[in-house]
């Protein structure tokens, strides 16, 4: 019998892109355009700019506006209600107040590679993004080859350790993959196991597939059979592992809330290090406060 868990409906009325006009926030916004015209969202386009002139912010938006007319005209705006942010400020800061002023329901972010994800760890702009954020976060990164924006999720990947943050992350997963008409991979990584005999080993497997089981409501309605994986090593590399053996379209991961470090900082560690290696987009949901 399924455990009693909260569900969530997926609400993407609002998306949110940021983007510096580089080539990985150039990426981002072609998942952002392409997320929001599958989901009938509107789409915001957000610069921000460090330097509060009246010159930089013209810059930005000029900038901005010369991105857009560029989505046009490869018509991947084409149907989708879009607008363009432009604010000076601290890029955490005014992209948290942007998810509160505008409702945004997801924010889908670009990164670059490994050494911006370590720098990441020690306090700049990515790790404020994840701390900020009030919504699931996509972050697209700089591994990705073969996917195409343009096409929903066939095969999601939810990893989790049974915290409340992970089972909310599992929720939303579970919720996405109804909405899409997905296939959904529930994976739990042991990390501590020690020596286990054969039997000893089995018994915990079956144990933890039971409690995978029980996070998939009696009432909801799948496409597929989620499949229930067990695995044991390093939390990071076997996600990785069993997103590519199984070529998920989408990792799924949960976020301890900020108010938990220090132990909230491993989370972010393992996300940082899933993002700069997967070969998909990886979606983050933030713990309850």
């Amino acid at each position: 019998m399924a455990e009693t868990h909260p569900s969530l409906d997926v609400k993407l009325d609002n998306v949110l892109v940021a983007t510096d006009f580089s080539p990985a926030s150039k990426q981002a916004v072609l998942y952002a355009a392409a997320i929001a015209r599958r989901h009938n969202s509107k789409l915001f386009i957000a610069h921000v700019v460090m330097s509060r002139s009246e010159s930089a912010l013209m810059e930005g938006w000029r900038a901005g506006q010369a991105e857009i007319i560029e989505q046009l005209l490869a018509n991947r705006l084409d149907g989708v209600r879009h607008e363009l942010v432009v604010k000076a400020g601290q890029v955490g800061d005014i992209l948290a107040q942007v998810i509160v002023e505008k409702g945004i329901d997801l924010m889908v972010v670009g990164t670059r590679g490994r050494t911006g994800v370590v720098k990441f760890l020690l306090g700049s702009v990515a790790e404020n993004i994840f701390r900020r954020a009030l919504c699931p976060v996509l972050t697209v990164g700089p591994n990705i080859s073969g996917q195409n924006p343009e096409l929903s999720p066939e095969r999601i990947l939810a990893a989790t350790g049974f915290a409340a943050h992970s089972v909310l992350a599992v929720s939303y997963a579970i919720a996405l993959a109804q909405n899409l008409h997905a296939s959904i991979a529930l994976l739990h990584v042991v990390t501590e196991a020690g020596e286990l005999s054969g039997d000893a080993k089995s018994r915990l497997i079956a144990e933890r597939v039971g409690r995978l089981r029980g996070l998939v409501p009696t009432n909801v309605s799948l496409g597929a059979e989620p499949l229930f994986l067990v695995e044991f090593g390093p939390a990071s590399e076997k996600i990785l592992q069993i997103a590519a053996s199984w070529n998920a379209n989408l990792i799924v991961l949960g976020l301890r809330n900020v108010q938990e470090a220090p132990t909230g900082k491993a989370t972010w560690a393992r996300a940082y290090e899933v993002v700069s290696k997967a070969n998909c987009p990886v979606l983050t949901v933030r713990g309850p406060e």
